[in-house]
């Protein structure tokens, strides 16, 4: 890690993306902690950046700066002590980011939750131990918080053979209003929220999972399974193009099954997912174009799309569903996580944190289940949550025998 500019041993922070909302609240996050001194907001629109820092206070600085010029970025970063991005579109700017921290030789700390794009950067380990840095990648909420979650669960059976990281990931409040006007508006503007495209790239790009002990890369549409809702019964849902079955088996010994799978709430929006995915494999339209026809469409028939079923439909659920053994039977472990604390830039700050001070030891190209402790690690992200009741649980857990 870069060392030279530290002032009586305060460090400095380069934050790629920090105009964002995740970024803005990781720099929050940063501006708090006291051995920071310095928060350099980098961006591609120097307006917004210049806007995120003065928000921030006078820790912040910005800067111009594009993920997709390498030597340029390694340049910009070399005399900070840590690299932190939550730019996107993850699939586009991972790997250019993690190539160019190990340029520079500066630890290095994401959010990307692609697959696919987890796998090229994975690929860049050996190069990373070379350089004497260390790249934790996908430390965001989904993946990262879902990682260590998967680990916990792991670590509460005796043997486990099958892993779900699970999303039922409500968006009739994210398309309300006139979405025909708001879909003109991004695409005439230009920038937008990558997180819609990244939804769109959930259901249309490569597929990996882990199936039988080995990777294969599916449709996520033709392979529609059965879910138990933890609290609305079952549920359709499908695997996703996230990081979690592309890290998750290199590291935890012993599984046969890992996927991440997702539906979207109200259910008709997993149809016009599906649509969109099957245009853009075809090559009709990007993503982004995608993204932008989805807010659109589902906003211009809300009788057809966004029709809800129950009260229930509007509340986001993250959990975890492993099988295995426990105690000699056969059992379903189930990991349910609590809202109030969970978000992307929580852990991202945490991490960062630990590769500041040195707390983190392993070089090279990291997903969180590598080289995090996950309850430790959990508690400590809950703890940096402001006005978070004292003692309220960060999970609700169940163990099923079965037949």
């Amino acid at each position: 890690m870069k060392c030279d500019s530290r002032a009586g041993g305060l460090l400095r922070v380069f934050l790629l993306g920090g105009a964002g909302l995740v970024g803005q609240e990781a720099a929050s996050l940063f501006a708090a902690d006291s051995t920071v001194s310095e928060i350099t907001i980098a961006g591609r629109n120097p307006a917004k950046a210049t806007q995120a820092a003065t928000v921030i206070g006078e820790k912040a600085n910005s800067i111009k700066a594009d993920v997709m010029d390498e030597k340029g970025i390694a340049r910009l970063i070399a005399n900070y002590d840590i690299f932190v991005n939550t730019s996107g579109p993850d699939y586009r700017v991972q790997l250019p980011a993690v190539s160019a921290a190990i340029q520079a030789g500066v630890n290095y700390c994401d959010v990307s939750c692609d697959g696919p794009a987890a796998e090229k950067v994975i690929g860049l380990n050996t190069k990373a131990k070379a350089a004497g840095m260390t790249a934790i990648i996908g430390i965001g909420w989904i993946p990262g918080l879902t990682n260590l979650m998967m680990a916990h669960a792991v670590n509460r059976l005796d043997e486990t053979e099958t892993v779900l990281a699970c999303l039922f990931w409500p968006m009739a409040d994210l398309v309300k209003g006139d979405t025909k006007k708001i879909a003109a508006e991004l695409r005439d503007a230009g920038p937008y929220s990558a997180s819609w495209e990244t939804a769109m790239r959930c259901y249309s790009g490569d597929c990996r999972i882990y199936r039988n002990g080995k990777w294969v890369t599916v449709v996520p549409f033709e392979n529609e399974i059965a879910l138990p809702h933890p609290v609305s019964g079952t549920v359709r849902a499908y695997p996703a193009c996230s990081a979690e079955p592309v890290t998750f088996p290199r590291y935890i010994s012993g599984l046969k099954n890992v996927s991440t799978v997702i539906s979207f709430s109200p259910f008709p929006l997993n149809e016009l997912a599906h649509q969109l995915a099957s245009r853009i494999k075809a090559g009709e339209i990007d993503t982004k174009e995608a993204a932008l026809s989805f807010i659109e469409t589902a906003g211009s028939d809300p009788d057809r799309w966004l029709t809800l079923t129950s009260k229930r439909d509007l509340e986001l659920a993250v959990w975890i569903n492993a099988l295995g053994v426990k105690d000699g039977a056969r059992t379903r472990y189930t990991l349910v996580q609590s809202i109030d604390w969970a978000s992307t830039g929580g852990p991202l700050y945490s991490a960062a944190r630990r590769l500041l001070k040195g707390r983190i030891k392993e070089h090279g190209v990291l997903p969180p289940e590598a080289c995090i402790d996950p309850m430790p690690f959990m508690e400590e992200v809950a703890s940096n949550v402001s006005g978070r009741q004292k003692g309220k649980k960060l999970f609700d857990e169940s163990f099923e025998e079965l037949d």
